[in-house]
């Protein structure tokens, strides 16, 4: 089996047996990568302190039919706030559920592994509600299934005033075509400051340092528009979503 080394991030893991994790990776190389890291649940493992969500490593893997195995890793960073507070987390959880969900196994994405380095990043310094919201929006776009919004998706008229978003359409329709949707159950009445956040959130710069000023009902409706595409596409709700619901009950 060849052997390999790779930069990488955790983005999901889960307990297998009595003492082993299975460890999904994003890695610079490879793109997603599932991975046995086998005894890293015992306190002693040299693999302990690495296969912890979010973190960023140099690891060391070892090819295999179905599983990859986590030979070696080492530490390159850790975002504190995702690990300590528990909303931060579950915002992070739904971008790093978003990202595994649009990424093939073994498909090699350097800009998408850049970026989501630089979104993990920033969770420790912006609204981790608003930096999941844009990141989601972003990881849609990287896969090919963003939703279209600036222009009517049946005729491409340019979008002006309020409208609506029909998910099995993929994108938003003017006025003139709501009732050419092919099911018109699927939509969502969209705004003007709607439309111009969610262009907004797709676009914006992870390494600028300038603050968003969002309108709070644009970002309930951009979050109700993106959640219900979701749902369409995998239809069923996403396990980090009911954790944010969760974390909003209490």
């Amino acid at each position: 089996m060849a052997i390999y080394q790779t930069e990488a991030i955790v983005l999901g893991v889960h307990n297998w047996g009595d003492a082993d994790k299975i460890v999904t990776f994003f890695t610079k190389e490879r793109g997603k990568v599932r991975a046995a890291a086998f005894g890293c649940r015992r306190p002693r493992s040299p693999l302990a302190g690495g296969m912890q969500m979010f973190n960023r490593l140099e690891v060391r893997l070892s090819e295999g039919t179905k599983l990859h195995t986590v030979k070696t890793c080492s530490l390159i960073s850790r975002n504190k706030k995702i690990t300590e507070d528990l909303t931060t987390m579950a915002y992070a959880s739904f971008m790093a559920e978003a990202a595994l969900l649009f990424s093939p196994e073994g498909d090699q994405d350097t800009l998408l592994y850049e970026r989501l380095c630089q979104i993990i990043e920033a969770f420790s310094k912006r609204n981790p509600r608003v930096t999941a919201d844009a990141a989601v929006f972003q990881i849609l776009e990287a896969a090919g299934m963003q939703l279209h919004i600036g222009a009517c998706v049946h005729c491409g008229k340019k979008i002006e005033e309020a409208a609506v978003v029909n998910l099995r359409d993929g994108g938003a329709l003017c006025t003139d075509c709501i009732d050419t949707a092919r099911d018109v159950r699927e939509n969502l009445p969209i705004h003007k400051d709607t439309i111009e956040l969610i262009e907004k959130l797709s676009s914006f710069d992870w390494k600028s340092d300038e603050p968003m000023k969002i309108k709070g009902s644009a970002l309930i409706e951009a979050e109700h528009i993106l959640t219900g595409y979701l749902f369409y596409l995998f239809g069923k709700p996403m396990k980090s979503l009911e954790f944010l619901q969760q974390i909003a009950g209490k």
